[in-house]
């Protein structure tokens, strides 16, 4: 089983288009999506990001405010799978509700690390956790 991150771009998404309801439609998405992915056991974390914070660090250090990336670039936020290989992690990429709207979703293998498997174990307990509520609430 590999590893993958799943890095949600803002692209061509214009959020001061949507309405509150919009938001919630959204979210209800993305809600369907997650439980999808607990179910299958692929899902190991998600999070997003807040907009316009951050910082920016460079060599010397130099510590700048703000991400600073266009617009089109910018972060939105990741979710972490399980999957054989790439063709599965895109599988589950291409449902992703933010590409609808017009953002992307970069698809990146992550190396196997030593920590890894210690520390994904944890991780995987909660996903079975997750997995077995899930069950039992359907």
């Amino acid at each position: 089983m590999n590893y993958y991150m799943l890095v949600l771009r803002q692209g061509d998404i214009d959020f001061s288009e949507y309405s509150p309801e919009d938001f919630q439609r959204i979210i209800a998405e993305f809600d369907d999506w997650n439980a999808t992915m607990i179910r299958k056991q692929q899902l190991i974390a998600s999070g997003n990001l807040k907009d316009g914070e951050g910082r920016t660090i460079t060599p010397g250090p130099v510590i700048k405010d703000g991400p600073y990336s266009e617009i089109h670039e910018a972060v939105t936020g990741f979710f972490l799978i399980r999957a054989n290989d790439y063709a599965a992690a895109e599988s589950i990429a291409v449902r992703c509700p933010f590409l609808k709207r017009g953002g992307t979703v970069e698809v990146r293998l992550m190396p196997q690390l030593e920590f890894e498997d210690a520390a994904l174990s944890i991780v995987e307990q909660q996903i079975r956790a997750r997995s077995e509520n899930a069950k039992a609430e359907a």
